[in-house]
């Protein structure tokens, strides 16, 4: 398995843990954008955005719902989820949400 980021040391997240680090990322009040890549480089962290990022977005599950729009159109690539500090102008916390199968999930 392709270690991406920090969560991709652990298990993959089940869909109520991956719905749990959304609801996470828009309690904080956090830009949330959903990214895309079908060879995901280590080296280069730009990714294809999915959509203009979600600005002002208070209910996850408008997010959930762009993510399964995301997973549903790309099912053979990696889909990535941002949060971003509008403030600090800087990306705070991303995962890896998806996963093609000959990755092993």
């Amino acid at each position: 398995m392709k270690r991406l980021e920090t969560f991709s040391y652990l298990p993959p997240f089940s869909e109520e843990e991956t719905a749990a680090q959304v609801r996470h990322i828009v309690e904080r009040g956090l830009v949330v954008a959903i990214e895309h890549t079908e060879a995901p480089d280590p080296r280069s962290p730009y990714w294809t955005l999915w959509k203009l990022p979600l600005f002002d977005v208070r209910d996850s599950e408008l997010v959930l719902a762009d993510l399964d729009a995301c997973r549903q159109e790309h099912p053979e690539s990696y889909v990535k989820v941002v949060g971003y500090d509008a403030g600090r102008q800087g990306q705070v916390i991303s995962f890896v949400a998806h996963r093609p199968r000959e990755d092993g999930v």
